[in-house]
């Protein structure tokens, strides 16, 4: 039983806390944590969608500015009255015309080539010389349109129609063509120095065909002109913004910033938990293990006063908390406990443990009732005369050995040892718990007195002391037991006529020293037939005190009663 606490305990709080305590840190981490990134991931996707929509609108009007400065150029050379003399055959030579068009170009860095092409479509006048290639249209255009050109070196022409205004009418003599080079388009559409490292930007014209292209990626450091390529990466974030005359601006941007933002957001997010839960852990490891420990020597001290050890109970623990408050609560119960205890010996030593824990938990009260006992009753033969030539104190001291080793024998039978009077003592079988084996006790009993007596005597004759000669009266019957005197001050006690009868059996076996024992006819009857044989009768005698006789049955000294059973006896420790 005192195993079982132990036995009983599967976990540690040295373990079940620190997990605890990590599992309720964890989680609310890990749930707040994810949100957070997901909120941070949501919110860095939104980021970069609106840099690269500012990004293509950026690009996207700085190709707007572009194309209506071209625009402008060539309504201007449309409206120069040199142009339209040319166009309209009035001016014999073209010099001054080509001039003006030399010094346009040249003040505008941002164009290639200038033309001016008559009603059928062919060049009158260009600069630079080599520039032979007319805009890719199937006919050419009766408003100003932007043509991007199907050449390996790219570009753009805008196409503006020349018209002589006269009275109100308008003719169209022919076209002026502007031409942008790929480098201008490329510089135009140049990605910004704060782009991401893989993005792209695509200029479409108004058929949504690839005019022009940049991208920057790892591999290339700087933009680049690419031509003629129109493809999206499979994960990436799209803007697209209009530019001017149904042309485009498209920017295509990569993921992979994003994904890497998150994946760092996510590594220091992870580095934090992981801090947290280790200082978490290590702080309620060592928390859990002092209280462990604590509550183990509490539980030490438990078992202790389990096994009545209770001045070995005492917890010693320097706490200011409820921990503290219980080993100092524990340690004030050890010590009542321990008092108690030694008030419950030395009760027990004027009362049989029976009777003593009976009245512990309030069973016996003032009064009695009636119960069946068996009555042993011994005296010591001529005992007063041996007082005569013993000096007090040796009186006692023979007197506590003789009792010592008889109550050692009843008890071992289960005896309550009612009371000593003088060099005689009253013993009950069957009060103050009923035992329907008390007449056997009884004679067991008795008989192990009378050894117990006879091994006293072999050790008295060692230093010469005279030998001790014992009577007993068993008596059987009915006898009132119960706490007898006052409320203040009462004993436990048998009385009635079968205690009578025990005594005066006892005085009656003076008159037969060679019998160990007399009992009565009730006390005969009740025993087992094999035990019953071994009585001899000694017929009905008058007893004092008594009107009618008492018929009394003998046991001889040399009488072997069998062994005796094992449920007659106690347990040696009860009897301890």
């Amino acid at each position: 039983m005192n195993a079982a606490p132990a036995e009983l305990q599967r976990r540690s709080l040295s373990r079940t806390l620190p997990a605890a305590v990590l599992l309720l840190t964890i989680v609310p981490l890990v749930i707040a944590g994810l949100l957070s990134l997901t909120e941070n991931s949501q919110r860095l996707k939104r980021e970069q969608e609106r840099r690269t929509r500012q990004t293509a609108e950026l690009i996207a009007g700085r190709v707007r500015q572009l194309m209506l400065s071209g625009e402008q150029l060539a309504r201007m050379v449309a409206a120069t009255p040199a142009t339209v003399e040319v166009l309209a055959g009035t001016l014999p030579s073209d010099d001054s015309l080509r001039a003006e068009l030399r010094s346009l170009v040249r003040s505008h860095p941002e164009i290639d080539r200038v033309q001016v092409l008559d009603r059928h479509g062919r060049a009158l006048v260009r600069f630079p010389e080599l520039s032979t290639r007319t805009p890719a249209i199937g006919s050419l255009p009766a408003t100003t349109t932007w043509v991007a050109r199907r050449a390996p070196d790219g570009g753009a022409d805008v196409v503006q129609p020349a018209r002589d205004v006269n009275g109100g009418t308008s003719r169209l003599l022919g076209w002026v063509v502007v031409g942008l080079p790929r480098e201008a388009i490329a510089t135009t559409i140049a990605l910004p120095a704060d782009a991401s490292e893989e993005v792209r930007a695509l200029l479409r014209d108004d058929t949504q065909a690839l005019v022009a292209s940049v991208a920057r990626s790892p591999d290339v450091g700087a933009a680049v002109p690419i031509a003629n390529r129109n493809g999206t990466a499979a994960d990436a974030v799209v803007a697209e913004a209009p530019a001017h005359a149904g042309w485009s601006v498209r920017v295509i941007e990569s993921l992979d910033a994003y994904r890497a933002l998150v994946r760092e957001a996510l590594l220091n997010y992870s580095l934090i938990v992981l801090t947290v839960s280790c200082l978490a852990a290590g702080i309620a490891w060592r928390f859990a293990r002092g209280l462990a420990h604590d509550v183990r020597h509490v539980a030490r001290s438990a078992r202790a006063i389990l096994r009545g050890h209770y001045l070995n109970a005492h917890v010693e623990l320097d706490r200011d908390d409820e921990l503290g408050l219980l080993a100092r609560s524990f340690n004030h119960m050890s010590w009542e406990l321990e008092k108690r205890e030694r008030e419950r010996d030395v009760f027990g030593r004027l009362v049989s443990p029976e009777v003593r824990d009976q009245l512990l938990q309030g069973e016996l009260m003032l009064g009695g009732h009636e119960v069946e006992v068996t009555v042993l009753l011994s005296d010591i033969r001529g005992f007063s005369q041996l007082c005569e030539a013993m000096k007090p104190r040796d009186i006692v001291l023979t007197l506590n050995e003789y009792f010592t080793r008889m109550t050692e024998a009843v008890q071992r039978y289960g005896g309550y040892v009612n009371n000593f009077m003088g060099d005689a003592m009253v013993v009950v079988f069957g009060a103050p718990t009923p035992d329907e084996h008390r007449v056997e006790r009884a004679l067991y009993a008795a008989v192990e007195m009378q050894r117990a007596l006879g091994e006293f005597n072999c050790e008295r004759a060692a230093y010469g002391a005279p030998a001790l000669v014992a009577g007993i009266g068993l008596a059987s019957g009915t006898a009132l037991a119960g706490q007898i005197g006052s409320p203040e001050r009462c004993i436990y006690t048998v009385i009635g006529d079968t205690v009578n009868i025990a005594a005066r059996l006892e005085s009656l076996s003076k008159e037969h020293p060679e019998v160990a024992l007399l009992v009565n006819r009730q006390t005969r009857d009740l025993l087992p037939e094999a035990l019953g044989t071994l009585l001899a009768p000694l017929g009905a005698r008058q007893v004092k005190g008594r009107d009618s006789t008492v018929e009394v049955f003998a046991l001889p000294r040399d009488a072997e009663l069998p062994p005796p059973p094992a449920h007659l006896m106690r347990i040696e420790e009860d009897v301890l």
